[in-house]
């Protein structure tokens, strides 16, 4: 979605905080003048945290730190926030080991939060090893407590934690994808977004592109690379410049569809590096330079990331954040 723009969005809109992988990404946004609070969640490396502190990021922290690495210079030290492991097996302190880290960690070091991630809030039938994950963290904050460690913010549920576990929000949320407008799944749209009464989420994004040839193709004719598909009739195709570099997954390859003039248009043959093929025989008055929708709406329809992920088995996640960061950006 661009993450310059929607920094400059979300930052306008109160006293939110942003959430980026790495301190490059913080620095960017800061470079670019947003003021917000920056929490730095992935991986910091020890010799940029007086980098950090001198931009006022906010660093996740599950590892020993050496006391030395605490400061450069005399100037201002970063503040942590800590990652618990509650039940993920991912980046985070487990819980039976967390005492011990307490005791050698920086009696200087500022532990500003305490954090976890669920690992299935998003299982919407049985909510087991989310309660499970709960108590764990929990248990942490009473051993925080007991070496006289307090957090100003606790915090556990991103966006299907805030929909799936409300005793889990504490003193904030990380809100992801909804921000977007999207669903973590097609349950989750159907169970929080009925016709009445629902959140009302409207995608923000929509991905378009060109057609850029036409041609008329005889039956049985080869279409793509492998030629793994041929045309079961007389047929008229468009060329499209987009392909899996640009993040239109290879596997919509001959499942994926397109929205042209309105219509419903299927993707044909294998999708290519830069280019991919649409069956345009319906199409009326279709030409060069029509507008193709990807991701969006086009007349009474609508493609959604959701159904994109459910074809190729994956999330409405990795659609969107696999288009290609190069690809030009128009925000209206």
């Amino acid at each position: 979605h661009g993450l310059v723009e929607t920094a400059r969005l979300f930052s306008g809109l109160g006293d939110n905080w942003l959430g980026v992988d790495n301190i490059d990404e913080a620095v960017l946004l800061r470079k670019n003048g947003i003021k917000s609070a920056i929490l730095v969640m992935g991986y910091t490396p020890a010799g940029r945290f007086y980098e950090a502190a001198r931009h006022d990021f906010r660093l996740t922290v599950y590892n020993q730190i050496k006391p030395a690495k605490m400061v450069i210079g005399r100037g201002p030290k970063p503040k942590f926030h800590l990652k618990i492991d509650t039940g993920m097996s991912r980046q985070g302190i487990l819980v039976s080991e967390l005492a011990s880290f307490l005791k050698t960690f920086p009696r200087d070091a500022a532990i500003e939060g305490v954090f976890t991630h669920f690992a299935n809030a998003d299982d919407l039938h049985d909510r087991g090893y989310p309660n499970l994950q709960l108590a764990n963290f929990k248990k942490a904050l009473g051993i925080l407590e007991r070496h006289a460690v307090h957090p100003e913010i606790i915090h556990a549920s991103a966006t299907t934690g805030l929909l799936t576990i409300p005793e889990a929000r504490f003193d904030m949320v990380r809100v992801g994808i909804a921000l977007y407008g999207l669903w973590p799944s097609l349950e989750f749209a159907e169970k929080f977004n009925p016709p009445v009464g629902g959140l009302g989420l409207l995608p923000v994004l929509s991905w378009k592109t060109r057609i850029v040839q036409i041609k008329k193709i005889k039956k049985g004719t080869p279409v793509g690379y492998g030629i793994t598909e041929k045309v079961k009739k007389d047929s008229v195709i468009a060329v499209l410049p987009v392909g899996y570099y640009d993040g239109y997954d290879r596997g919509l390859s001959s499942v994926g569809e397109v929205l042209i003039n309105g219509q419903r248009c299927k993707i044909l043959g294998r999708i290519s590096m830069n280019l991919m093929v649409a069956d345009v025989s319906r199409v009326e008055h279709v030409k060069i330079w029509d507008e193709v929708v990807l991701i969006g709406s086009q007349g009474k329809d609508r493609v959604t990331a959701e159904e994109l992920a459910d074809k190729i088995g994956t999330i409405s996640y990795e659609v969107v954040s696999r288009i290609n960061p190069s690809l030009p950006r128009i925000y209206t």
